[in-house]
C-alpha cells in the first residue's frame, strides 16, 4: 500500500521516531519508508544511522518535523521489576524534555504531532468484557504505571497548550516479529526457539493466561490509518482476539510438526491473567480492523 502523489501533503510525511534502535522503531520506520514518508531515527546510542537522542530537545530542529513517534522506553514488564525507578529516571525525565519543546513550539508556530505508544496493560485484568478507554484502570506491574504516568504527563501538556493535539496508543501485545529469544520480551521467539532447540519452555503460571495479540501488518496498517486520519486523543489498539500461552504453543508445534517441552513456574504477581480491550473507538475514527489470524499467520511465518 502507498500513499498516492497528489494527497501526500496533506499527511505527515517527516516523521521522527525516538527509541530507533528497537525493533519494533525500526520495522515502523521501514514500513513508513515504502508508504513514502521520510523517516529519522533517534537513540541514545548514536551512530550507524541513529541520530541522538538530545537532538530532539532542539526546537529548530523538531519543528522540521510533522510528526514525533515516541517509541523509546528503556524497560519491559519484567526489567521494570527488576531495575525499580529506572523509568522516572530515564524515560519520564526524557519525556518531560519532549514535552518542555514541544509546549515552547506550540507557542511560536505549528508544532509537529506526538504519538505516543502505551500498553493496555494499564487496565490491569479485565473480564470478559472487552474495556474501553472510559474503563476504570488498574495497572498490576510497575511498567504499565509507568505507561500511564506518561500518559497523563502528555494529557496534561496537551491541556495547557492545545495545539498539541497528540495520540496516545493503547497497544496490547504485538506478535509476528522475530527478536533474539534471550530478550525478557517477546513469547513467540521464545516458543520457536524450544521447539527448534528441543529444549524446555519455561513458563510462569498454567499457560492459561488469555492475552489480546495482535500480528504486526495489523499493528503497522493501524498506524498507516491513524496517520492518514491525521488520528488524535487516546485509543485501544488490539485485535480483539485473546489466546493463551498454551495456544501460541499449540500453534509452533503444529506449524513445525515439533512437541515442546513445557516447563512451569510460579506466575509472576504483576503479570496480566486476562486482558480483554475494546478497539471499537479507533475502528469507527479510522476504518481499520484487524484481519490476521494469529495461529494462521505463525503457520505462514514458520513456514
Amino acid at each position: 500500500m502507498s500513499v498516492s502523489s497528489d494527497n501526500f501533503q496533506q499527511y505527515p510525511y517527516r516523521i521522527a521516531i525516538s527509541g530507533g534502535r528497537g525493533r519494533l522503531a525500526r520495522l515502523v520506520a521501514s514500513f513508513l519508508r515504502q508508504e513514502g514518508y521520510e523517516v529519522l531515527l533517534f537513540s541514545r546510542r548514536e551512530g550507524e544511522g541513529f541520530l541522538p537522542l538530545e537532538e530532539l530537545f532542539n526546537p529548530h530542529l523538531l519543528a522540521t518535523f510533522d510528526l514525533l513517534i515516541h517509541a523509546a522506553w528503556s524497560t519491559v514488564p519484567f526489567t521494570s521489576e527488576e531495575h525499580q525507578g529506572q523509568e522516572d529516571k530515564r524515560d519520564l525525565l526524557l519525556l518531560d524534555k519532549i514535552l518542555t519543546t514541544l509546549a515552547l513550539l506550540s507557542l511560536k508556530q505549528e508544532v509537529p504531532q506526538l504519538l505516543f505508544f502505551s500498553s493496555a496493560a494499564v487496565y490491569g485484568n479485565t473480564t470478559e468484557q472487552a474495556v474501553q478507554e472510559t474503563a476504570q484502570l488498574h495497572p498490576m506491574s510497575r511498567y504499565a504505571k509507568e505507561k500511564l504516568l506518561a500518559e497523563r504527563m502528555i494529557l496534561q501538556q496537551a491541556t495547557s497548550h492545545p495545539s498539541l493535539r497528540p495520540l496516545i496508543l493503547r497497544i496490547t501485545n504485538v506478535l509476528g516479529f522475530l527478536s533474539d529469544p534471550r530478550y525478557p520480551q517477546g513469547i513467540l521467539p521464545r516458543i520457536i526457539a524450544a521447539a527448534k532447540n528441543q529444549e524446555p519452555l519455561p513458563i510462569w503460571g498454567d499457560g492459561y493466561c488469555s492475552k489480546d495479540y495482535l500480528w504486526i501488518d495489523d499493528f503497522l496498517l493501524a498506524l498507516q490509518a491513524a496517520l492518514r486520519k491525521r488520528l488524535s486523543g487516546l485509543f485501544n489498539l488490539g485485535s480483539g482476539e485473546q489466546y493463551s500461552l498454551i495456544d501460541l504453543v499449540t500453534a509452533v508445534e503444529k506449524a513445525l510438526h515439533l512437541r515442546i517441552s513445557l516447563q512451569y513456574h510460579p506466575r509472576y504477581a504483576w503479570d496480566i491473567a486476562r486482558s480483554c480491550i475494546d478497539s471499537s473507538k479507533f475502528s469507527q475514527a479510522t476504518g481499520w480492523r484487524a484481519r490476521c489470524n494469529i495461529p494462521e499467520e505463525i503457520e505462514k511465518l514458520l513456514q
